[in-house]
């Protein structure tokens, strides 16, 4: 966005850019300037940004493989909030009847770290079962991560 359509000869102007960011660690982008200077037609900003995350997890989804019927399975994530950053967990829950998610905070991470538990519940039918482990933040950036979870539901075997 330009502070203005047109700048005198001899004027400063201001450009802003804005770049969305999720899911990258690194930004190198290239803006084209447009002049009626005959001289310089077109000038290049390069745009070099090291992204630094909010939250990290320890995996990006949780998979339940071959459950059987009636048995309940739980798997952990481990989201860690970034060392200068005063964000907070608030809640967690599934979008899936057939799983449930728990909060809680990993001893001796000062509050940076929080293990998130998602549980296929014994109820859960046979079959395939999808959906999303969500949670609350504190953040304005990233008010809510949404975590995948999937589930394999199998028939009982007998031995």
């Amino acid at each position: 966005m330009l502070s203005a359509k047109q700048v005198e000869p001899g004027k400063a102007g201001e450009i802003q850019v804005s770049i969305a960011t999720e899911g990258l660690t690194a930004v190198n982008k290239t803006v084209i300037v447009t002049s009626n200077d005959p001289q310089n037609r077109q000038i290049l900003l390069g745009i070099t940004a090291a992204v630094q995350r909010e939250f990290t997890l320890s995996q990006r989804m949780i998979f339940f493989e071959n459950v059987p019927a009636g048995k309940e399975a739980a798997m952990s994530v481990v989201i860690t909030v970034s060392a200068d950053n005063a964000v907070k967990l608030l809640s967690a829950e599934s979008t899936d009847t057939s799983f449930a998610a728990r909060l809680d905070p990993v001893e001796g991470s000062g509050g940076k770290q929080v293990r998130l538990t998602g549980t296929m519940k014994a109820d859960a039918k046979e079959g395939y079962h999808f959906g999303m482990l969500l949670v609350k933040t504190s953040s304005s950036f990233t008010p809510e991560l949404k975590i995948p979870v999937r589930g394999w539901v199998v028939a009982p075997q007998n031995n």
